[in-house]
């Protein structure tokens, strides 16, 4: 998603005073590259402080049409190689980690999938491997990446593509917030 819907209407009031936040924000607006791998548990609030910073950058003058936002679904299950090469100036990745965590946090054994609807993941998994590698290694390119740990980063893209970005990113790891409560 880039230009004109950049902020989702959930979070068009984001905001964080946290340091890596406040760093990678002066970094980008400064014109360089800044990488920041976000990590934490469902419900901490990764996607949150990731919308603050682009929601920052926005209120500093940052054009919008240099943002683009993927949620890690939607990008593999969608994915061309050209969208990470051709991709704008800052680039935020979603829940890479998401399809991972959801099987880990199941309270009950998952039924195995279908061989055809394990190959379509496969398939979708790898893309999105390639997808973070590629763009971990892009010059002159400011990213976000959320996941919920360098060990499943690992598993979802791969322990090199793991490895590079955490080698050459900022990690701001957020802890576990108290659950909404749900009233139904």
């Amino acid at each position: 998603m880039a230009h004109p819907d950049v902020i989702p209407a959930l979070f068009r009031d984001a905001e964080t005073d946290h340091p890596a936040i406040e760093q990678w924000c002066t970094t980008v607006l400064a014109g360089a590259p800044a990488r920041l791998l976000i990590l934490g548990p469902h419900w901490s609030g990764k996607t949150y402080a990731a919308f603050a910073a682009l929601r920052r950058l926005l209120a500093a003058g940052y054009p919008s049409q240099d943002i683009t936002v993927h949620g890690a679904s939607e990008l593999k299950a969608t994915y061309d190689p050209r969208v990470i090469a051709n991709t704008t100036a800052v680039t935020m990745i979603d829940d890479v980690t998401v399809s991972l965590d959801l099987v880990r946090e199941a309270k009950r054994p998952l039924a195995p999938d279908s061989v055809d609807v394990q190959a379509m993941m496969a398939l979708e998994a790898g893309a999105l491997a390639e997808a973070i590698a590629a763009l971990a290694v892009l010059p002159n390119r400011s990213w976000i990446l959320i996941a919920s740990s360098p060990e499943i980063l690992a598993e979802a893209v791969g322990e090199q593509a793991a490895a590079r970005i955490l080698a050459v990113a900022d990690t701001l790891e957020l802890t576990q917030r108290p659950l909404p409560k749900l009233s139904w």
